[in-house]
C-alpha cells in the first residue's frame, strides 16, 4: 500500500510539474536566453544565477542538465566549459546529482586539458565519493531513478577516479587495486532486486572497468568470471528487456566480451588481450591516460597469471 501511495505521490508530482512548465513556458524559454547570453559575455556568475532561479522557481532542470551530461551543449571553449561545470558542482541551490556530475563532468575535463590546478581542488571530493576505503553501506531501492541512484553515483565516481589514476601509472597502482576490490566487493554484495532495472543495466560498463583493475593471477580471475557469470545470469532475465533496448550502449555486450576476455587470461597472455584489457578501462580519449595505463600495466606482468 505504501508503494502504491508512492507512486501516485510521484505522479502527481510530475503532472504538477508538467502545467507549472506549460503556464510559464516563455518566461522559461526568456531564462534559458539569459543564461546563454551571460557564457557568451564570460559572465559565468550571473549564468549560474539564473540556472538556479530556473530550478527554484520552475523546477526547470533541463537547460543545467544540458551541460552537465551532453558536451555538445557546453560552451566551446574548454576553459569556459570547465568554469561553468565547476560552478554547478558548488552551487547550493541546485539539484544534488546536478553538481554530482558537474563534478565529474569537470574532471574529465581537467584530466584531457591536464589542468593540475582545477584537479588538486577536485581531487579529494572525488576519492570521497569514490567510497574505496569507506564501511558504510550503500542504501539500495528499486525506486531510484537513474542519476539520483547513490549506487550508481558511487560506480561513475570510481571510473573517473579510475581515468585519473590511470593518468598517473604506476605511480597510482594503489589507488587501481583499490577500485578492482572496491567493485568486486560491491558486486558480491549487492542484493540486484533491490535495484531498478535500468539503474543495474546502464551502470555495468562503468562496473566493468573498474573490476579490470584486479590482479589477473588465476585465483583473481576465477574468482571475477564467478562473479561476472552471476551478473550476466541477471542481466539476461526478462526484467532488463527494456533497459537493453532503451539504452545506447550494449552493456550486455561488453559483459560478455569481459567474461570471455577474464577466462582467457587464466590460460594465456597475449598483447592483444592486453590491448582489450586497456581499451575497456579508458573511456575517454587522451594520451596522458593510454600512456599512464600501460605504464601500470607493465609494472603488473611480472605478477601476471601467478598463482597468488
Amino acid at each position: 500500500m505504501a508503494d502504491l501511495f508512492g507512486a501516485l505521490r510521484r505522479h502527481m508530482g510530475r503532472l504538477c510539474r508538467r502545467l507549472l512548465w506549460l503556464l510559464s513556458y516563455k518566461k522559461i524559454k526568456a531564462s534559458e536566453c539569459s543564461v546563454d547570453t551571460a557564457i557568451d559575455a564570460d559572465d559565468i556568475h550571473s549564468a549560474l544565477r539564473f540556472l538556479e532561479y530556473q530550478q527554484y522557481k520552475y523546477q526547470w532542470h533541463f537547460q543545467v542538465e544540458r551541460f552537465v551530461f551532453r558536451p555538445d551543449c557546453r560552451p566551446a571553449g574548454p576553459d569556459k566549459a570547465l568554469t561553468l561545470l565547476v560552478g554547478i558542482h558548488k552551487s547550493e541551490s541546485l539539484l544534488s546529482h546536478q553538481c554530482f556530475y558537474a563534478g565529474i563532468a569537470a574532471i574529465y575535463i581537467s584530466i584531457q586539458q591536464k589542468n593540475s590546478v582545477s584537479l588538486d581542488g577536485l581531487r579529494p571530493w572525488l576519492f570521497r565519493q569514490a567510497g574505496l576505503t569507506s564501511s558504510e553501506q550503500i542504501v539500495f531501492s528499486p525506486h531510484w531513478r537513474n542519476r539520483e541512484c547513490p549506487y550508481k553515483q558511487i560506480i561513475s565516481a570510481r571510473a573517473c577516479l579510475l581515468q585519473l589514476s590511470l593518468s598517473e601509472g604506476r605511480a597510482a597502482a594503489k589507488t587501481i587495486e583499490s577500485i578492482g576490490n572496491a567493485n568486486l566487493r560491491i558486486l558480491n554484495a549487492m542484493p540486484f532486486r533491490e535495484i531498478s532495472a535500468d539503474v543495474l543495466y546502464r551502470s555495468t560498463t562503468n562496473l566493468l572497468r573498474g573490476l579490470l583493475c584486479l590482479s589477473f593471477n588465476r585465483l583473481g580471475c576465477h574468482q571475477l568470471c564467478n562473479s561476472l557469470k552471476r551478473l550476466r545470469i541477471e542481466l539476461e532475465c526478462g526484467r532488463y528487456r527494456r533497459p537493453v533496448e532503451e539504452a545506447k550502449e550494449n552493456h550486455l555486450g561488453l559483459l560478455i566480451e569481459v567474461l570471455d576476455l577474464v577466462e582467457l587470461a587464466m590460460t594465456s597472455d597475449s598483447q592483444a588481450l592486453r590491448e582489450k584489457r586497456l581499451s575497456i578501462m579508458i573511456n575517454i580519449a587522451s594520451p596522458g591516460i593510454a600512456e599512464g595505463a600501460l605504464d601500470w600495466l607493465e609494472s603488473l606482468e611480472p605478477n601476471f597469471l601467478s598463482d597468488s
